[in-house]
């Protein structure tokens, strides 16, 4: 239809999606017909966008949209969408007058905007549209006293909210639905690292940054005590290392604390928290028990492994901890390969809580590791040279062949 050069448009200018931690900023342009008025039915139930039901906004807006599409429309309106790569470029004002000036350039495409009264923008600013040959009038909250301004902000959100329900079909586990992509608690609550960042996230925002920022923890098991400073040095540039110590292989008790304050000290001087189980050494005894003559790497440190696997394991569950590791596999006297199949064992097998009276569930994801690699031992000795950290000459065991008193156990010792 050919344009009427004689009726003078107001335009009304909203946006939706300025707050929220997800995708983009949404803009509408838009201006009733002077000469073609919706009815005043459909304006008296018009209100603030925010203060509608979901299901109401969804119904003005689909009557909305249909006004717009007649032959002589009852409205016209443009949306422009910003999104949130552009939103972290430019940051949140600029995208959000850049979605406003695009709106606005599209809308004069259907309207004349030589002869406009006045262009209304529900924003608080002093922004120079290039579009528009005199300044907006920007005044802050009209969405909350004009059916224009309503109007735009029914389009702009509800445009916004259906994008967004396509969204939440792709991350059904951020639960867009519930917070509605504000920086809800509940939002605040998944995002516990890095991985549950998507890619529509709006990454300069403060809380995201601090997620990416952060670093997750790690319930790192700590075998002997020499092996675990290359494991700290190295994990604690991408983790939150907290070294758990639960040993009661190792005696006699005089040996298993003195490798303890080792622990201890190394934790002091690299500034990461440490976790000390109790020394149930009659554990040890009970599930090496008929295993005791078996050699090295078989049955008798298969099950020692499996009893402090499982005992990391329940405490990374019960701390809320996704990751975990150990340094068992630092000796190149363990059986890698077998450890790694206890270290998947227990990532996904339950373990049962018997303080709590309950069976923990929840997957771990375990760092498969080579401690040993990337010159382990060089750089074992060189740090406990420097720092004067005791070296043992046996793993702990009384039963492994390095055992300085292994032919006169009980002579030299009672539990």
């Amino acid at each position: 239809m050919p344009q009427d050069y004689s009726i003078k448009y107001k335009i009304w200018v909203d946006e939706a999606g300025r707050w929220p931690w997800l995708w983009s900023v949404v803009a509408c342009a838009l201006a009733f017909n002077p000469k073609n008025m919706p009815e005043s039915e459909l304006l008296s139930q018009i209100n603030d966008s925010k203060k509608l039901t979901e299901k109401k906004r969804e119904i003005l807006f689909e009557k909305l949209v249909e006004y717009s599409r007649w032959e002589n429309p009852r409205l016209f309106f443009w949306v422009w969408v910003v999104d949130n790569y552009l939103i972290d470029e430019i940051n949140i004002k600029q995208a959000n007058r850049e979605a406003m000036n695009r709106a606005l350039i599209e809308l004069s495409r259907k309207i004349d905007f030589k002869n406009l009264n006045w262009v209304f923008i529900d924003w608080n600013d002093n922004y120079k549209f290039d579009i528009l040959e005199k300044p907006a009038i920007f005044i802050v909250e009209w969405d909350s006293k004009v059916i224009e301004i309503w109007a735009a902000s029914i389009i702009a959100k509800v445009f916004r909210d259906k994008l967004m329900i396509q969204y939440s079909l792709l991350y059904p586990d951020l639960g867009i639905e519930n917070h509605k992509w504000y920086g809800t608690k509940k939002h605040s609550d998944y995002l516990t690292d890095k991985s549950k960042i998507t890619w529509i996230h709006r990454l300069s925002y403060k809380p995201i940054k601090k997620v990416l920022e952060s670093k997750p923890k790690l319930l790192l098991h700590i075998c002997c005590w020499p092996d675990a400073t290359v494991p700290i040095m190295d994990l604690k540039h991408d983790y939150e290392v907290i070294c758990f110590w639960y040993d009661p292989n190792i005696q006699p008790k005089k040996e298993h604390d003195k490798r303890l304050w080792e622990l201890i000290k190394i934790c002091e001087i690299e500034k990461v928290d440490y976790i000390i189980w109790e020394y149930d050494y009659k554990n040890f005894f009970d599930r090496i028990k008929w295993f005791e003559d078996t050699p090295e790497k078989w049955e008798k440190c298969t099950h020692c492994y499996d009893m402090r696997l499982e005992r990391t394991a329940l405490e990374a569950r019960r701390l809320g901890i996704k990751y975990w590791t150990s340094t068992l596999n630092t000796s190149p006297h363990k059986d890698l390969e077998k450890m790694f199949f206890l270290w998947d064992k227990w990532s996904i097998k339950e373990t049962f809580d018997s303080e709590n009276k309950q069976f923990l569930k929840e997957k771990l994801d375990f760092l498969k590791i080579a401690f040993r690699k990337n010159l382990w031992f060089k750089r074992s000795v060189e740090y406990t040279t420097k720092h004067s950290i005791y070296r043992q000459n046996y793993c702990g065991c009384i039963y492994s062949d390095t055992f300085p008193w292994k032919n006169n156990i009980k002579k030299h010792f009672t539990w």
